[in-house]
């Protein structure tokens, strides 16, 4: 080979390696898809102007208690029918009467009575059921409230007539979480010893205050 016909092939190596370096560098990079991450949220129930039903005894009938300031807060009408010293026979009494398409919740808390007098828990239980079954026969949203730890807030030590009743009323609480069917039950253990005005832990202001928001803050109702 002639040093001159070495030279060009060398040029034109030094060319074509120039050419595809450029094509190299100027070719779009290839476009990767970027996987989405979707952040599923609660939706914040708007219930101002909705209508309330509370059906339960003396843990839901105190004029300015947890049901008061739940619907005060959130702007919902309510009907109070709880009535202290009532257990749940007479709690399914009332929603056969009361329970109507008018009302879009129900609010149903009770049993503490029906353990104290040491009835059977499922006996109980069935007529929260019904209850709840009565409720949605009209529509209506049923919430079944267990209410507060009575092992921690029930102090009937000395007091024989109430032997055994923190228990029975903890296991009829298990028994409504388990098996209550067609309802939203809420595990409202959100007081403490601190917030019960008596043994049998009738809350305080400061318990009213807990229970209120706690419901507020499950059913993720919207507040004014």
């Amino acid at each position: 080979m002639k040093l001159k016909d070495g030279i060009l092939l060398m040029l034109a190596s030094l060319v074509f390696g120039w050419a595809v370096s450029s094509a190299n560098q100027t070719q779009p990079t290839p476009h990767l898809d970027t996987p989405k991450v979707v952040i599923k949220q609660d939706t914040i129930l708007d219930v101002n102007g909705k209508n309330a039903l509370f059906i339960g005894d003396s843990h839901t009938a105190a004029d300015y208690g947890w049901q008061h300031q739940l619907c005060k807060k959130t702007k919902m009408r309510y009907l109070n029918t709880a009535v202290g010293g009532k257990q749940t026979y007479w709690m399914l009494e009332t929603a056969k009467q009361k329970v109507t398409e008018y009302f879009d919740y129900c609010f149903i808390y009770g049993g503490a009575n029906d353990m104290a007098g040491n009835r059977p828990p499922m006996r109980s239980v069935k007529n929260i059921q019904r209850i709840v079954d009565i409720c949605r026969q009209f529509g209506v949203t049923p919430i079944v409230i267990t209410g507060f730890d009575p092992i921690t807030c029930v102090n009937v030590a000395g007091r024989d007539i109430y032997k055994g009743y923190p228990q029975r009323y903890a296991k009829f609480q298990k028994m409504l979480i388990d098996s209550i069917q067609g309802a939203k039950v809420l595990k409202t253990h959100c007081i403490s010893r601190t917030d019960c005005g008596d043994y049998l832990c009738h809350m305080t202001g400061s318990g009213h205050k807990k229970m209120c928001n706690f419901i507020i803050s499950a059913c993720r109702f919207k507040v004014y």
